[in-house]
This record gives C-alpha cells, structure tokens and sequence, in this order.
C-alpha cells in the first residue's frame, strides 16, 4: 500500500508527463487525473503547485491555442470559441482572447480571405461560378466566420479569390 506522500507525487508525476506532451488547461489536467482516479484532494494540491510553479497558465495557453488554430487551420472566432470552450476555458477569458485576435472586421476578414483562397486551389476550376461562391460560403462558414463576412469574401472578394485560384491553374 503507498503512503499518503507517495500517492501525491504520483499525482503531481503523472500531471508532469501530460504536460510534457502539450500545454494543458486547468480544466483538462483535472478531468485527464479524475480519470485516472487520483483523489479530488490530491488533483487539488496538484492543480495548486502547478499553477503556483507556473506550468499551468490558462490565458497564456488560450492565446497560444487560438493563434495556433489562426495561423494552421485558418478558423474563424466562432468555431475558435466553441473549441475553447470544450477544452473549459472560461467564458470571460475566452472572449478577451478573441477580442485581442480579431479586434475588428478587417482582422477576421483577413483571415477568412486566406482560407478561401486556400479553399479555391482545390476546386474544379471549370465549376460553374454560383458553386463556386455558394462551396466558398459554406466552407468559411463551417470555419467558424460570420455569415456576414464569409457572404462578403464568397460574393464582394469573389475576384480576388480567383486570381488565387487562377494561379494554380493559370
């Protein structure tokens, strides 16, 4: 039978090999212990030490998260909140996040303009125009943009998303 002590530090072990593998949030690391059935008080103490040691920060890993989900995937504010809802950020950190990333219409824009280009290079070029835009809103809007902005890059941008596509095909 383990002590008491040893019980903790296999705690607080186990919480350092999750966090060797990836930045975690508060609400991950204690769902990831729970399920490896360590004691609620034990996950506490551990949450405790990692958060005073700094190895677990929630808005420096919200941030790292959106952007990284920016700048890979291309997604927009709305279905970056719902993923960063399902990792349990909260909702107040959440939105200081998003609001720093796309502070304005031209930022979100911006990105969504990107993934429609990218989007472009792989559709049939001899496509009729209308399918076009109408693949374009529906993908942007699956990414997580406005229908406001994704309407304007799918219609208003239409020609500069096809001289990225013309490109590639040109």
């Amino acid at each position: 039978m383990t002590t008491p002590k040893t019980k903790s530090q296999s705690c607080l072990d186990k919480a350092y090999r999750l966090l060797a593998g990836r930045p975690h949030s508060v609400f991950e690391m204690r769902e990831k212990l729970a399920f490896r059935s360590y004691e609620k008080f034990k996950i506490d103490e551990t949450i405790a030490i990692l958060l005073e040691a700094g190895h677990l920060n929630d808005s420096i890993y919200c941030r790292s998260y959106a952007e990284a989900r920016i700048k890979r995937m291309r997604l927009g504010p709305q279905r970056i909140k719902t993923d960063l809802k399902r990792k349990g950020f909260d909702e107040t950190l959440i939105n200081e996040t998003l609001s720093e990333l796309f502070p304005d219409d031209d930022a979100e824009m911006s990105v969504a303009l990107e993934a429609a280009e990218k989007k472009a290079r792989y559709l049939n070029n001899d496509m009729d125009e209308k399918v076009i835009k109408r693949k374009l809103y529906d993908h942007l809007t699956r990414r997580g943009f406005s229908p406001e902005i994704a309407r304007r890059v799918a219609l208003d941008q239409f020609a500069t998303v096809l001289a990225g596509m013309s490109k590639l095909y040109g």
